[in-house]
């Protein structure tokens, strides 16, 4: 016992400062997250050559949408339509797929676009493409509160022009907040690794056109 005393009260000793380590780091990072994705930069809406809706066009989203597209904001309302998500109810996987919101309208024009990788970037390369093709100088951008920060800075990786963000609040539950503040915590890394405008982790590449 007294040669094994001295090395289990230094082992203990380790454990205590690891364990004090890691809840220090676990603080800072939900600091962190809380000032960066529950407090995000977002823009005043103004007049703008398109309207972008990021994927998922869930029915708030496109309710977020419908009322900028109301007031004027746009002449062109752009929507990505990823596929649904394996946990999305039978009612979402049917709204999705019918795409009600992408008919043709008399007030606006409507274009929808399946984003290719089916993320944020295949989105924002898209909306490069958009923008080139039809001269477009503005856009405003709709997607998720906590998802507002990730998708500024993707965005503007592809598009050069002047990039305003609306964002809608689900309301989520602290396990739900806090689920994606480890989803968006994966996506600013994913994003670090993969700086350029196209470029891709190997798991998953843009398909070939």
């Amino acid at each position: 016992m007294t040669i094994q005393g001295p090395a289990g009260a230094k082992r203990r000793r380790w454990a205590a400062r690891l364990a004090a380590v890691l809840v220090l780091v676990t603080v800072v990072w939900l600091a962190v997250c809380w000032a960066v994705l529950e407090h995000p930069r977002t823009e005043e809406p103004a007049t703008s050559d398109a309207l972008l809706v990021l994927g998922p066009p869930d029915i708030q989203r496109m309710a977020k949408a419908q009322e900028l597209m109301e007031r004027g904001i746009a002449p062109v309302l752009v929507i990505a339509t990823p596929d649904a998500e394996p946990g999305d109810s039978p009612a979402m996987v049917r709204y999705y797929e019918d795409k009600d919101f992408c008919a043709p309208r008399t007030d606006y024009e409507v274009i929808c676009f399946k984003p290719n990788p089916s993320t944020t970037q295949g989105e924002a390369i898209e909306l490069r493409d958009l923008a080139a093709e039809r001269g477009w100088d503005t856009i405003t951008a709709v997607t998720f509160k906590q998802h507002v920060p990730r998708a500024r800075m993707i965005l503007k990786r592809c598009y050069g022009g002047e990039l305003r963000m609306a964002a809608t609040d689900y309301g989520f539950t602290p396990l739900g907040a806090l689920g994606q503040y480890v989803y968006q915590s994966a996506g600013f890394v994913k994003a670090w690794l993969t700086p350029g405008c196209e470029q891709q982790l190997p798991g998953n590449p843009k398909e070939l056109d």
